[in-house]
């Protein structure tokens, strides 16, 4: 039976050599999107703490969460020190994003910890997004495999660290979540 380290290095074959083959202009959509997708999160915690009233603790939380995560998985990848798949792996054509651009290890995603960990403080505190916050989180993962910088369990280890992340610094800003007969949102 294949492991699942083998099963996440297969889909991460598969999916980069599928992108690489994808128009230019998607390759400049994935680079530009991966970035920008955090700075996504941010707005919308924005939007949230205008929304609540101006309440520190709505705006706070989630950019605490983010912050977190994207130190946090800088720290484990430090620990674990996996080599990025782009490093691993000959991809034939390459990879969309230049390997040289990129730091060195890859477990966990520190993209998709920061997009997790702003997901979960956000639908936490806005329930009525938390279709969106997902979808952006999820979109977030994809593109770090897409671009091929991360391999689909470096995505998952990152989203694990940030979910927790996320919920745990909800609960410790105190943050209060919107009342359905108060400040709805």
């Amino acid at each position: 039976m294949r492991s699942l380290l083998e099963l996440s290095a297969e889909w991460y074959r598969a999916i980069a050599e599928w992108a690489i083959s994808t128009p230019h202009w998607v390759h400049a959509f994935a680079l530009f999107g991966t970035q920008a997708l955090l700075a996504v999160f941010a707005l919308l915690t924005l939007v949230a703490w205008w929304r609540a009233g101006r309440r520190l603790a709505v705006l706070v939380a989630p950019l605490l969460a983010g912050g977190a995560a994207w130190v946090a998985a800088g720290l484990v990848k430090d620990v674990f020190q996996q080599d990025r798949p782009c490093r691993a792996m000959t991809i034939p054509s390459g990879t969309i994003e230049n390997c040289a651009g990129v730091s060195i290890w890859s477990l966990p995603s520190g993209h998709s910890a920061t997009a997790a960990a702003f997901a979960v403080a956000l639908a936490m505190l806005w329930h009525r997004i938390t279709a969106i916050v997902v979808l952006l989180a999820l979109f977030e993962g994809f593109s770090r495999i897409f671009i091929g910088v991360h391999y689909p369990h470096d995505v998952l280890a990152g989203y694990l660290l940030g979910a927790v992340l996320g919920a745990v610094s909800v609960f410790a800003c105190n943050a209060p979540r919107f009342q359905r007969n108060s400040t709805e949102m």
